[in-house]
């Protein structure tokens, strides 16, 4: 049974769109592009399905590849499309039902003529026949009513002129017999023979690079009664969010006005974090637009599965992110419908339709040796997903126009500082060449001090041996070394 709070994912995203004032589409005033794209997968429980999380962040990126999908198609579709009818020239079910006809109406002829000749030899025989079909007549007294006035013939007992119109009328019923026999074994012969096939294909083709999609809106919602799991969402595109995109991968600059906001990790406390996987954006409080990428993995098990899943969290975090700014998106779809009417399987049947049906779809978004500069992990935290009660661990990073530029900055301040420190070793290499000269001239000297040396060597070994008969087992301790820290340094 549902309960009453349960709303489909989908229906939630479009109750929160009618509340906004948005509509799917392309929204002339404002440019901008709203996209809602919804998957289902089955699930007898989210509560005690070992792979229930991993199921739902992996659907949750398939509806927002599907959402990407749309708004590349929406730029441009190359589309493909046919639609054929096939039918037989000759209906040779509508010829077979012509003749059927006609042979019935002649055995139903003879019939009633044989039926008139048996009721001057036998009426009470002759009244039970009158009114019964031909197939029933055929089956049942044929041979009998045959047999019957065969011997009353036979016997004399029927004038010569009567006989011979039961001979006439014997051979006209048996070559019509004949010939329904024919046509009923030519219809068992090419019964169910297609007499018309429909067939209508679609097929499209979309790509193109896409930058700065963002999910606005996700929502999940698990039916009980049909085992089913949904995740829906809202995506939007606009020329403001693709020019964000852009100045993070130039690594320009490109706030917007300071509002009154958040910081981008207040703002994600606000949120419901359970829900959080894939693209999101948000403005914060200085004007910094951030794109977001969030995904989420089970952390129940041994420590070693934990810290696979908790890696696992943590790339495809940093993936989605990247994927929020740019992405090659690519969809190809087909789908199609045939149509097909059998004959009847038996004359003067009715005819039999099927319909099947196809889909394909193959959808890709992918970067590749593409350079991501100013990646921040915002949130990596571990909590309980509310609708399976299972404990997931979430990371979001997120990437600004600031935060690329300074990181671009710090790439280069790091080669240029790397430059130096070699320019310094090159220089002390050469120095240190100077040096061993030198040393090479000093060296009468070193020989002469040997012997001192050698005698305060000893010395100091036999102290260090002192110290070492001295030593103890260590107990359990610990050890910091919290060197003086100024925020200015760094």
């Amino acid at each position: 049974m549902i309960e009453d709070n349960y709303v489909p994912a989908e229906t939630q995203v479009q109750e929160y769109m009618q509340t906004k004032g948005w509509t799917e589409g392309w929204e002339k005033n404002k440019k901008r592009l709203f996209v809602v794209n919804t998957e289902t997968f089955n699930t007898e429980d989210p509560s005690y399905d070992d792979s229930f999380v991993t199921k739902r962040s992996q659907y949750a990126l398939i509806a927002t590849m599907g959402a990407k999908a749309k708004i590349v198609e929406f730029m441009r579709t190359e589309m493909s499309a046919v639609d054929q009818i096939t039918a037989p020239g000759t209906d040779v079910h509508a010829e077979l039902n012509k003749k059927y006809e006609t042979a019935v109406n002649k055995i139903e002829k003879q019939q009633q003529k044989l039926v008139k000749l048996l009721a001057e030899v036998d009426a009470a025989e002759a009244d039970k026949l009158r009114g019964v079909t031909w197939s029933e007549l055929y089956k049942r007294y044929y041979e009998g009513l045959i047999k019957k006035l065969d011997e009353t013939y036979s016997a004399g007992d029927i004038e010569a002129k009567k006989l011979a119109t039961y001979e006439k009328t014997k051979k006209k019923y048996d070559e019509a017999a004949i010939e329904m026999q024919e046509i009923e074994a030519k219809a068992a012969s090419i019964k169910g023979t297609v007499s018309l096939e429909s067939t209508s294909v679609v097929e499209t083709l979309a790509k193109a690079p896409l930058m700065g999609a963002s999910i606005l809106l996700q929502a999940e919602s698990w039916n009980e009664e049909e085992d089913e799991y949904e995740v829906s969402t809202l995506m939007v595109w606009s020329p403001k969010l693709e020019q964000a995109a852009k100045a993070v991968v130039t690594g320009e600059n490109y706030p917007l006005k300071p509002k009154n906001g958040l910081s981008v990790q207040d703002w994600l406390n606000t949120q419901e974090l359970a829900t959080l996987v894939g693209p999101r954006q948000y403005v914060d409080k200085d004007g910094q637009r951030w794109f977001l990428g969030a995904y989420a993995m089970p952390v129940e098990g041994s420590s070693s599965l934990k810290r696979k899943n908790k890696g696992i969290a943590d790339l495809f975090a940093k993936k989605e992110t990247a994927m929020a700014l740019y992405a090659d998106i690519e969809t190809h779809k087909q789908a199609a419908i045939a149509l097909q009417t059998r004959s009847a399987e038996q004359l003067q049947g009715k005819d039999n339709t099927e319909v099947a049906t196809s889909f394909a779809e193959q959808t890709r978004q992918s970067i590749e040796n593409r350079p991501v500069s100013g990646l921040s992990k915002l949130l990596s935290k571990t909590m309980v997903h509310p609708i399976s009660q299972q404990k997931i661990h979430l990371v979001v990073y997120g990437i600004s126009g600031s935060s690329a530029s300074e990181a671009l900055k710090m790439e280069s301040s790091a080669y240029q500082s790397a430059a130096a420190g070699n320019r310094a070793i090159q220089k002390s290499v050469a120095d240190k060449k100077l040096l061993d000269k030198e040393l090479v001239k000093s060296n009468a000297v070193v020989i002469s001090n040997k012997e001192s040396l050698t005698e305060n060597t000893v010395s100091n070994n036999t102290a260090k041996s002192v110290v070492a008969h001295n030593k103890v087992k260590s107990n359990s301790q610990s050890l910091l070394n919290a060197p003086s820290i100024d925020e200015d340094d760094f």
